[in-house]
C-alpha cells in the first residue's frame, strides 16, 4: 500500500511540475508590431521617400535659382509688363523648356504680384510668390515647388519652378511589404495596402515638412497570450495531491519497518539569510538569482528614450535626432567630485539589430572612425552592446551642422563671407586627409574613403571648431562589411560619377564632393550633381555649373577653375587627394589675404544661429544632422 502510495504520488509530482513549468514559463502573445522584414522594408521604404523629396526640392532650387540669376529674366523682371516679357519669349530670350511636367512662373512684386511667364501656358498658376520650398500632394505624386527671389535694378520678382516627383514605386515596395497605411502630406493622403480590421495606427513623422507615414499595426491576438490560470490550477492541484501521497505513503512504509514508538514529525523550514524574503518571479526563478544566460548587461528600456533613462552608465538628457541606421541621444555620465561628460550615443534601431549587414555595417562605422585622430573629425570613444542594442559613443559637439547654416544665409539671402568660407573648406579637408592617411595598429594604411561628404556631415561649434562627421558608408581595404558589387550609397546630388553608377571609388570621390560643398559655401546657391538627373547633358562641360565668380562676383576667379576642375568627371583630372585641393585653396587665401582665425567662424556661426528660428536656437548636435529629428 505504502510503495504504490509513494509511486503515485512520484507521477503526480512529475505531472503537476510540468504543467506548472509550460505555464509559468509559457511566453505571452508578441505585442503588436511589424514582423522584422516588413520593419526592414518601411525603414528603408521611408529612407528612399525622404531622400526623393529631398532630391526633388535639391533639383527644383538648382533651377529656380540658375533662373533668377539670369540677366534677360532680370530685365523682364525692370519692364514689369507682360507684353515685353511675351516679345522676350518669342526672341527665345525668356524661353525655359520645362520637361518632364515641369511648370516655370516669372513674376513681378509691384504692388502686388503679377506672372509675366508662365511655361507652359496651359499649367494653372501655383499662387506661390514668396522664396522658400513648398510639397504638396497629387495621387501617387509629390509635387515639389522652390520659390526663388529676382532682384532687378528697379524692381523685385520671383520665379517659382513646380516639379512632379513620382512617389509609386515607394508605395508599391510598401504594400509588397505588406505595409499598410496613408502616406500624408500637406494635409492630403494617399492609402497603402488595405489596412487590417482593428489595426492600432502608428505615425512616423518624415523630415519633410508636412509629412508622414502612418502604418496600421496588427492588432495584438485576442487569446493566447499570457500565463493559462486553469493549467495552473491543475498542475498545481495534482503536485499537491502528489506530495500528500508521497508523505502518506512513506510514513505507512515507516510504520511497518520502524519501532512500536510513534515518530512525530516536524514541519521542515527553509532556512533565510536576516531580513530576506522570498519571492517567485513570473518564470518560476527567485528574484535575485543570476540567470542562467549571460546577456551583457542590462536592456536599454524602449525607444524612445526619455530624459532621465539609462544608456549603461550613460543618461539620457535628450534626443537629438534619428536616421536610417539608428537613434543619436545627448547623454551624461557623472563621476566623483562633480565630474560630468557630455557626449552623443547613437543606438542603432532595434529591428536592425537582427540583420548581420546592418550590425556589420554599424560596427564599420565606429571602428573606422575610432582610426581617425584629429581635431577635425567627430571622435568615437566608446563601442558595445547593451543587452541587445549596438551603440556608439561620440564625442559631443555643442553646434550646429553646416547644411543648416547654409539654408539659414540662404533663405536670408546673405553670403557666407569668403575668408571664413575657405577656412572651413580647409578643416573639412585636413580631417578628411586624417582619414585617408589613417593606419591600424599595426601601421597598415587602412583605406578609409568617406563617401557622404556633404554640408549636413560637417559640424560646425559655437567656438568655430569645424568637425567631419558619420562614416557610416565609409569604404575601407579591410572592413568587415564589404559593398555588394554595383551597390550606391550616398547622397546622389553630391555623389561622384563614378560612385553614382557602383564603380569602384578612390580618395578622389571625396575631392569631389567637398569641392561640391565649397561650391555650395563660396557662390551662396545649392547644387544637384545627380549624375542620372543631369544624364541628358552629357559629359561634356560637367558639372554643368555656372561659374563661381559670375554668382559671386568679388570671388577670387581662381576658384573657378579650382572647384570645377575638382569635380571634373574624369577623376584623373581632379587633384590626387584632399591635401592636395587644400594646398590649391590655400594659394587663394594667401594670395588674397582671406585668412580667417575660429573666432572668426565662431562670429559667423553666431550671427547665423541667431537668424534660425527658435526651433533651431541654440541646437546642439552630436551628429551629422539633428532631427527635424
Amino acid at each position: 500500500m505504502g510503495r504504490a502510495a509513494v509511486a503515485l504520488g512520484a507521477i503526480l509530482i512529475v505531472g503537476g511540475g510540468a504543467a506548472l513549468g509550460y505555464a509559468l514559463t509559457r511566453k505571452p502573445a508578441p505585442a503588436p508590431g511589424l514582423a522584422p522584414e516588413a520593419a526592414s522594408a518601411m525603414a528603408s521604404a521611408i529612407a528612399k521617400l525622404e531622400g526623393d523629396l529631398r532630391d526633388a526640392h535639391a533639383r527644383a532650387a538648382v533651377r529656380a535659382q540658375t533662373i533668377a540669376v539670369n540677366q534677360y529674366v532680370k530685365t523682364a523682371i525692370d519692364a514689369g509688363d507682360v507684353e515685353t516679357a511675351k516679345d522676350m519669349v518669342v526672341r527665345g530670350e525668356l524661353k525655359f523648356d520645362p520637361q518632364g511636367g515641369e511648370v516655370i512662373e516669372l513674376g513681378v512684386i509691384d504692388g502686388k504680384p503679377l506672372v509675366l511667364v508662365r511655361q507652359p501656358d496651359t499649367a494653372p498658376i501655383s499662387g506661390l510668390t514668396t522664396p522658400g520650398s513648398y510639397a504638396d500632394l497629387d495621387g501617387d505624386r509629390a509635387v515639389i515647388r522652390e520659390v526663388a527671389a529676382v532682384k532687378g535694378k528697379s524692381k523685385t520678382g520671383f520665379v517659382t519652378v513646380t516639379q512632379p516627383q513620382d512617389l509609386k514605386p515607394t508605395f508599391d515596395q510598401l504594400a509588397a511589404a505588406g505595409i499598410a497605411g496613408t502616406f500624408e502630406l500637406a494635409g492630403k493622403q494617399r492609402a497603402i495596402g488595405s489596412a487590417p480590421a482593428n489595426a492600432q495606427l502608428d505615425a512616423r513623422p518624415l523630415a519633410e515638412p508636412g509629412a508622414k507615414l502612418v502604418v496600421a499595426m496588427p492588432a495584438k491576438a485576442a487569446s493566447g497570450g499570457g500565463m493559462p490560470l486553469p493549467i495552473v490550477g491543475a498542475g498545481a492541484g495534482a503536485a499537491t495531491l502528489g506530495l500528500i501521497l508521497v508523505i502518506a505513503g512513506m510514513m505507512t512504509r515507516k510504520r511497518a519497518t520502524a519501532a512500536p514508538s510513534p515518530i512525530q514529525l516536524q514541519p521542515t523550514v527553509e532556512s533565510l539569510p536576516p531580513d530576506t524574503t522570498r519571492f517567485t518571479g513570473p518564470h518560476g526563478v527567485a528574484a535575485g538569482t543570476p540567470s542562467p544566460v549571460a546577456s551583457g548587461g542590462a536592456a536599454i528600456p524602449p525607444h524612445d528614450l526619455a530624459p532621465g533613462a539609462m544608456i549603461g552608465r550613460w543618461e539620457v538628457i535628450r534626443r537629438l535626432g534619428s536616421g536610417g541606421m539608428a537613434d543619436v541621444y545627448l547623454a551624461h555620465s557623472k563621476g566623483e567630485a562633480g565630474f560630468e561628460k557630455l557626449v552623443a550615443i547613437k543606438v542603432m534601431h532595434p529591428h536592425l539589430a537582427r540583420n548581420e549587414r546592418a550590425v556589420e555595417h554599424f560596427l564599420d562605422e565606429a571602428r573606422l572612425a575610432a582610426r581617425i585622430h584629429h581635431p577635425n573629425v567627430v571622435a568615437i570613444q566608446d563601442l558595445g552592446k547593451i543587452g541587445t542594442d549596438y551603440v556608439i559613443v561620440m564625442e559631443f559637439v555643442e553646434g550646429v551642422d553646416l547644411e543648416r547654416l547654409l539654408i539659414s544665409a540662404r533663405n536670408g539671402n546673405r553670403l557666407v563671407p569668403v575668408e571664413v568660407g575657405l577656412a572651413i573648406l580647409c578643416k573639412v579637408c585636413d580631417g578628411l586627409t586624417a582619414a585617408h592617411q589613417a593606419t591600424a595598429t599595426d601601421g597598415t594604411p587602412l583605406g578609409i574613403i568617406h563617401r557622404d561628404v556633404k554640408s549636413a556631415n560637417v559640424l560646425v561649434s559655437r567656438q568655430g571648431i569645424v568637425k567631419v562627421v558619420d562614416f557610416g558608408i565609409a569604404k575601407a581595404a579591410n572592413q568587415t562589411h564589404k559593398t555588394v558589387a554595383g551597390e550606391t550609397k550616398g547622397t546622389p546630388s553630391m555623389m561622384a560619377p563614378e560612385q553614382r553608377v557602383g564603380e569602384a571609388v578612390d580618395v578622389r570621390a571625396d575631392v569631389y564632393s567637398v569641392a561640391a560643398v565649397g561650391y555650395e559655401i563660396l557662390t551662396g546657391h545649392g547644387v544637384n550633381l545627380d549624375l542620372a538627373a543631369l544624364a541628358h547633358l552629357g559629359v561634356e562641360n560637367w558639372p554643368h555649373l555656372p561659374l563661381p565668380s559670375s554668382l559671386r562676383p568679388n570671388l577670387p576667379t581662381e576658384l573657378d577653375e579650382i572647384l570645377l576642375t575638382a569635380m571634373a568627371f574624369d577623376r584623373e583630372r581632379r587633384p590626387a587627394d584632399c591635401a592636395a585641393f587644400e594646398t590649391q585653396l590655400e594659394a587663394v587665401i594667401k594670395k588674397h589675404g582671406l585668412t580667417a582665425s575660429d573666432k572668426d567662424i565662431a562670429r559667423w556661426v553666431d550671427s547665423e544661429l541667431r537668424q534660425l528660428v527658435p526651433a533651431f536656437e541654440g541646437v546642439s548636435s552630436g551628429i551629422s544632422k539633428p532631427v527635424t529629428p
